[in-house]
């Protein structure tokens, strides 16, 4: 193994130091938001504006963040970047966390890269979810919101394409699966993936991930992507479901499970040679039960945001929006809790 290791980092080097002059660039992605809390109280719910009473009104940056792209040549390349975000925090001031940290060598497996470090999990980021959706911006896919997965971990990952049209593809990762924590666990995390593009616009993902636990715990979450994205118009359906066996006292399993639909519609282009876009409506619902076992405890949730996404130049978009959250008590009871119900003017730029 050690002699493994060792021929591995001398390929590296001598791969870097025969190319030309390493080469980097900069990017980034800023967004926040004027909110105005029009309904709902801090009734416990850890969901964004749940912990607001109504009336609140504030501005918030929900996202700062600076990429660099280290190319030591054009198949090896280092990554590194700093967030900051509305959750991290240090006594209770804003501050800044380090999401990427890892490096990437192309073409060692035809079509495909190696990637070590820290860097986004497979379950948003790096797989078709987040990508088809397209407004992050906006708020967190369903099983990153409700907290299914992590976005970041630390491991090794396999990913590339089958063929070199890159209709197909797949990502295999072993991780920590302790997220961005640099403890190393005794358990780690397998994740898996394979998608297909197929009849020109069509895009469908299949993901699996799994991680055993103390005292015979484990969590299998599974989940897809179906979409269609061209030009004028995006539709995507993603439903998961996780089983979380032996979660409450070590005994009960608990199963969340939910569905989203969103959409996007081009409503009018810049009369320019690339056709940018220049207004959109958007839409999405969320259907969420974090324990499908239990039909007498706790509460399902129904969640929506509309709007529409007006960009004054290309990378900046201004989008007044609605995001709502309702609560259905799963018991006979009928135990009320108040929906929150936000306005919103959340401003998006990439450069």
């Amino acid at each position: 193994m050690k002699r493994f290791f060792l021929i591995v980092f001398l390929v590296i080097g001598v791969s870097v130091y025969a190319q030309d002059k390493p080469k980097g660039k900069f990017n980034g992605v800023l967004f926040g938001d004027y909110f105005y809390k029009i309904e709902g109280d801090s009734s416990g719910s850890s969901n964004q504006y749940s912990s607001y009473n109504s009336k609140t009104t504030g501005v918030t940056v929900r996202r700062a963040r600076l990429h660099y792209e280290h190319s030591f040549n054009e198949n090896f390349t280092g990554n590194f970047g700093i967030e900051l975000n509305d959750v991290t925090k240090i006594d209770n001031k804003v501050s800044f966390m380090v999401y990427d940290a890892q490096f990437e060598w192309k073409d060692v497996v035809p079509n495909s890269s190696i990637i070590f470090g820290l860097m986004p999990a497979p379950t948003f980021v790096w797989g078709m979810s987040e990508n088809m959706y397209g407004y992050r911006s906006l708020d967190k896919t369903i099983a990153d919101k409700n907290r299914i997965g992590t976005a970041l971990e630390i491991g090794a990952m396999l990913k590339g394409k089958f063929d070199k049209e890159g209709k197909y593809g797949y990502t295999v990762m072993f991780g920590n699966g302790k997220g961005s924590s640099a403890e190393v666990s005794k358990f780690p995390k397998f994740y898996g993936s394979i998608f297909a593009k197929f009849l020109g616009d069509f895009v469908a993902e299949v993901y699996f991930d799994y991680q055993n636990n103390y005292s015979e715990q484990y969590r299998i979450t599974a989940k897809s992507v179906l979409a269609f994205k061209n030009k004028d118009y995006t539709f995507v359906f993603e439903p998961f479901f996780q089983n979380r066996n032996k979660s409450v006292n070590l005994s009960a399993p608990q199963n969340p499970i939910g569905f989203t639909l969103s959409a996007k519609v081009n409503l009018l282009k810049k009369n320019n040679v690339e056709k940018t876009e220049a207004l959109n409506i958007f839409a999405r619902y969320d259907y969420f039960d974090p324990d499908s076992n239990n039909g007498t405890l706790g509460f399902k949730e129904n969640f929506f945001i509309a709007g529409l996404d007006f960009l004054p130049f290309n990378s900046f978009h201004v989008m007044p929006n609605v995001w709502i959250n309702t609560y259905k008590d799963k018991s006979s009871v009928n135990i009320s809790r108040p929906n929150d119900i936000v306005g919103r003017v959340t401003l998006w730029y990439q450069y």
